[in-house]
C-alpha cells in the first residue's frame, strides 16, 4: 500500500505515539526522526498528508515546510505541524506558510486521528490557503538579515606586504538579527566589530560563538572595546579543550589586554558541544566538530526562515578521501541547503598538495563541496597570509569558472575585510 502520511519527527515517544495513532486509523504511515532526510523521502513516497514538528536538527519543520510548498513536486501535498513551540506567531507562520493546521502537544489522542482523516478525506482537492481575515493583523514582511565580514586571514609570519584590498584581520563574521547581534569568532577583526558597535551604541548585549582557540580566532578579544564598558554583555559560547575548561580558556584570552583582572563587562559562558541550542526565542545554533587540530567547532544558524553555516578551520577531504573518511558527507548533511555557508577555502590546488592534513582547505575543494549540497552562497574565508591580491584575485576567477563547469548552481564570493551581506 502506498503511503499516505509521512510523519517528520525527532522526538521518539511522540513520533512513535502519532505513528500508531495514524496507523490505528487505518492509515499507512511512515516515521522520519532525521529532517534532512524527510525531502527525499516525501518525494520518492508522494504521500498524502506530510505531520511536522517545528524543533528539530537539520531543517525545522516550517523551514521543511515552506521548501515542500514552493517545490511543484510537493506543494499539492497536505501538511499540518504538530509542535509544543506553541507561539501565536509560530502558528501564523505555519499557515503562512500553507500548514492546513496548528496541532499544539501535548495532542488529545482521542482527536488527533479525526483530525488527520479530515484532512486525507480531501484527496484529489487542491490544498486550502488559509486567507488572513481582512481585520487581522497584516503579514509580517520578511526581515533581511544583515551579515557583515569584519576578518577573514589566517595567521603568518610571512604575511605579503601587498595585502590591501581584501583586509589583514583575522577571523570574525556578525549577523545582525533584527533585535540581536551574533558573532562568529573573535579574531583581530572583532575590533573593527567594537568600534562601529561604540559609535553607533545600538546593541548592548552581544553573542560570540568562538570556533576554537587558536590565535587568529581569538586574539581580539584582549583589545575588544565592547569588553571595557560595563554596560556591555557578553554571552561567549565554545568548546572545552579536554585539559582546560571554557572559562580559563576565555580568560587567557582577555588576559594580554586586562593583566589577568577580569573584563568590566559581564560576560556569560556557555560551553558548546556537538547539539542543537535554542539561543533566543526561534533561533537555533547548531555547533559541530570540524575537522581542524584540536577542539574546533563549526555553526549551523537557523534563524527567520534562513540557514547560515559559518565553518572556517575545516580540512576537507575532495578527491582525496578514503572510504574511511566521512566528514565531508557529516558536514553535507548539516549545512546542506545553507542560504548562505562560510567555508575554509584557505590554499590553491597546488599548495593544498603540499599542506594535506593541516586542516584546511583548497577554494576547489570548498566550492565542490558547497555546489554538491546545495548551497545558495559560498564565502571564501581564512585565505592564506602569503597571498596578494592578484593571488585572491585569479581565486576567485577560477571559483567562479569551476561553478560553470560543473553546472552549480551557487554563487560564489569571495571573503574581504569590510563584505556586507544581506539575505
Amino acid at each position: 500500500m502506498a503511503t499516505q502520511v509521512i510523519i517528520v519527527d525527532d522526538d521518539p515517544i511522540v513520533g512513535a505515539l502519532t505513528f500508531e495513532l495514524i496507523k490505528d486509523a487505518g492509515f499507512s504511515c511512515l516515521l522520519i526522526s532525521d529532517s534532512l532526510k524527510a525531502i527525499d523521502a516525501i518525494k520518492k513516497e508522494k504521500p498524502q498528508l506530510v505531520v511536522l514538528d517545528i524543533l528539530m536538527p537539520g531543517l525545522d519543520g516550517i523551514t521543511l515546510l515552506h521548501k515542500l510548498k514552493t517545490d511543484p513536486e510537493t506543494e499539492k501535498i497536505h501538511a499540518i505541524v504538530v509542535s509544543g513551540k506553541s507561539f501565536e506567531t509560530e502558528k501564523l507562520r505555519a499557515r503562512q506558510y500553507g500548514a492546513e493546521d496548528f496541532i499544539e502537544k501535548p495532542y488529545d489522542v482521542d482527536a488527533f486521528p479525526a483530525k488527520v482523516a479530515a484532512i486525507l478525506k480531501t484527496e484529489g482537492q487542491e490544498p486550502k490557503k488559509v486567507a488572513r481575515p481582512p481585520s487581522g493583523p497584516a503579514p509580517v514582511p520578511r526581515t533581511e538579515l544583515k551579515v557583515t565580514v569584519w576578518g577573514c586571514r589566517s595567521t603568518s609570519s610571512a604575511m605579503s606586504p601587498m595585502v590591501t584590498r581584501y583586509g589583514k584581520h583575522t577571523a570574525c563574521v556578525s549577523v545582525e538579527l533584527p533585535k540581536h547581534l551574533l558573532v562568529f569568532d573573535a579574531g583581530s577583526g572583532i575590533s573593527l566589530l567594537g568600534n562601529e558597535l561604540m559609535k553607533t551604541n545600538k546593541f548592548k548585549e552581544l553573542w560570540i560563538f568562538l570556533s576554537h582557540f587558536h590565535a587568529d580566532h581569538i586574539e581580539g578579544l584582549a583589545g575588544f572595546p565592547c569588553a571595557r564598558e560595563a554596560s556591555y554583555f557578553l554571552n561567549i559560547g565554545g568548546a572545552r579543550e579536554p585539559d582546560k575548561p571554557l572559562e580559563q580558556l576565555v580568560a587567557e584570552a582577555f588576559e594580554p589586554g586586562f593583566g589577568g583582572d577580569a573584563p568590566p563587562c559581564k560576560i556569560e559562558l556557555y560551553e558548546l558541544m556537538e547539539q542543537t541550542y535554542e539561543i533566543l526565542p526561534g533561533v537555533r545554533l547548531t555547533s559541530f566538530y570540524a575537522n581542524h587540530p584540536g577542539t574546533t567547532l563549526g555553526y549551523s544558524l537557523a534563524a527567520e526562515d534562513r540557514k547560515i553555516s559559518y565553518v572556517p578551520d575545516s580540512e576537507l577531504y575532495g578527491e582525496f578521501g578514503t572510504a574511511l573518511q566521512d566528514y565531508d558527507e557529516k558536514l553535507g548533511g548539516l549545512v546542506r541547503d545553507s542560504d548562505l555557508l562560510f567555508h575554509d577555502a584557505r590554499y590553491t590546488e597546488e599548495d593544498y598538495k603540499t599542506n594535506r592534513n593541516n586542516g584546511h582547505s583548497s577554494f576547489i575543494a570548498a566550492v565542490d563541496f558547497a555546489g554538491r549540497n546545495n548551497v545558495k552562497e559560498l564565502v571564501l574565508i581564512h585565505h592564506d597570509d602569503r597571498y596578494a591580491d592578484d593571488v585572491l584575485d585569479k581565486i576567485a576567477q577560477a571559483a567562479d569558472a569551476r561553478v560553470a563547469e560543473k553546472g552549480y548552481k551557487l554563487k560564489v564570493v569571495m571573503g574581504r575585510e569590510g563584505l556586507r551581506l544581506t539575505i
